[in-house]
């Protein structure tokens, strides 16, 4: 049996190098080569990551898309309301959709509340139907920002939406004063992230979107503020390294859309344990 070099490495993103991206797209530099022998395999374990992505994410879940219809079925408009990044709550999320509907629509009379027994919230305006387009919707939207000569204003392969936030699935959910449109919120939209690495994966698992890097699924098991912290729970979650030279250390973080995760600099930790199988295993 071959021995190890080395048996772990701790890693730590404040050691990352310099043209790292961010903590969530980085690179590490080892101190010296390490070149891991046949049936060598290794583990990722001992993760922490501090839970400072926000309910709302600037680029990624800032944006949604309505059009209020005139109650008699005149003129229509088509909007895009930008909510500030920041954790909410279900009242606080309630307050700001209300909030931006108002304003972009210069003024009209809009009420949202959230229900704490059912956790939907509630969307109607004054005197018009309203409904929150879908992310199937905004990929064929011909008729999008017709009345306001502003169509093509979005990029329908990229909406940044926060759909998933209003569990916004169904087309044609429209609301009104007396039948006002309910969306379920799901305000912790990141339920793993996803570990990846091209240069330390063994390309053998196949992600949500056919990702073939993905290292290690991390449950996000805090509320925001808290560490995130993930261990080897089983054998299986080995990754084989057979005859590996490793120098640099690159991982990224990902949710289940491919969306990097934004910890807004906060540095997090893992360790990587090396072992060799028996050539029966």
């Amino acid at each position: 049996m071959s021995s190890l070099p080395i048996k772990k490495i701790y890693c730590d993103t404040k050691f990352r190098r310099f043209d790292s991206k961010s903590t969530s797209d980085f690179k590490v530099d080892l101190p010296q080569t390490l070149k891991s022998p046949d049936n060598c395999v290794c583990y990722i374990d001992d993760v922490s990551i501090p839970r400072t992505f926000y309910t709302v994410e600037y680029g990624v879940s800032d944006k949604l898309y309505f059009r209020p219809v005139l109650a008699n079925g005149g003129t229509y408009y088509d909007y895009i309301i930008t909510l500030e990044s920041k954790d909410y709550n279900g009242v606080q999320f309630a307050a700001e959709v209300q909030s931006k509907i108002t304003a972009v629509t210069s003024g009209a009379a809009t009420t949202c509340v959230y229900d704490p027994q059912t956790r939907k919230m509630s969307v109607a305006v004054v005197n018009q139907d309203i409904n929150f387009f879908t992310d199937e919707e905004l990929k064929d939207l011909p008729s999008w920002g017709a009345s306001l000569g502003v169509a093509g204003i979005y990029n329908p392969n990229e909406p940044n939406s926060g759909n998933e936030l209003l569990t916004n699935v169904f087309p044609n959910v429209v609301g009104n004063i007396s039948n006002p449109a309910k969306y379920y919120l799901n305000l912790t939209p990141v339920r793993n992230i996803y570990m990846r690495s091209p240069n330390i994966s063994s390309f053998n698992t196949i992600g949500c979107n056919g990702e073939s890097s993905v290292i290690k699924k991390i449950p996000v098991n805090a509320a925001p503020g808290e560490m995130i912290t993930s261990f080897i729970t089983s054998s299986t979650d080995f990754i084989p390294c057979n005859s590996l030279t490793l120098k640099t250390i690159e991982i990224q973080l990902h949710d289940v859309h491919g969306n990097s995760i934004p910890l807004h600099d906060s540095n997090w930790s893992f360790s990587i344990s090396f072992d060799v199988m028996n050539s029966d295993q």
